[in-house]
């Protein structure tokens, strides 16, 4: 890699820890069909990353009322790679059993400003398909 890269490798956004609940909600939210089961894997996922119950469910609540504010800023961001958080956008996607256009379109967004390919993101996603039938 050389230094250019490197530099602009340092200057992408690190995704903290609240900001990854943010996109997970509103990735659940953006359908505008949020159940049980896509709450869930949120939890799950902010547990793991050292948040507490109450701090996760906060920002859901948060976040789902501000979702056009966080996609606007979405589409202005340079994000780190976080191959954790999109699959766990992801696995939020596939909790309902349905995949609506506005999922795949947000995902595909992620995707992007988190630099993955389209055929690394298709990859990802036959792996959590599988998890997920499984």
């Amino acid at each position: 890699m050389n230094d250019n890269n490197t530099n602009n490798q340092n200057n992408l956004k690190n995704i903290e820890p609240t900001d990854q609940i943010n996109w997970l909600a509103t990735m659940m939210s953006i359908d505008k069909d949020v159940n049980e089961r896509e709450f869930k894997v949120i939890m799950n996922y902010g547990l793991q990353l050292g948040l507490n119950e109450e701090k996760i469910k906060r920002i859901v609540s948060t976040s789902i009322k501000g979702q056009d504010t966080l996609l606007r800023y979405l589409k202005l961001s340079d994000l780190a790679r976080n191959d954790n958080l999109m699959r766990a956008l992801i696995q939020v996607i596939f909790a309902d059993g349905k995949i609506a256009k506005e999922e795949l379109e947000m995902l595909r967004l992620v995707a992007v400003k988190m630099h993955f390919t389209e055929l690394e993101l298709k990859q990802i996603l036959e792996e959590e398909k599988r998890k997920f039938r499984g």
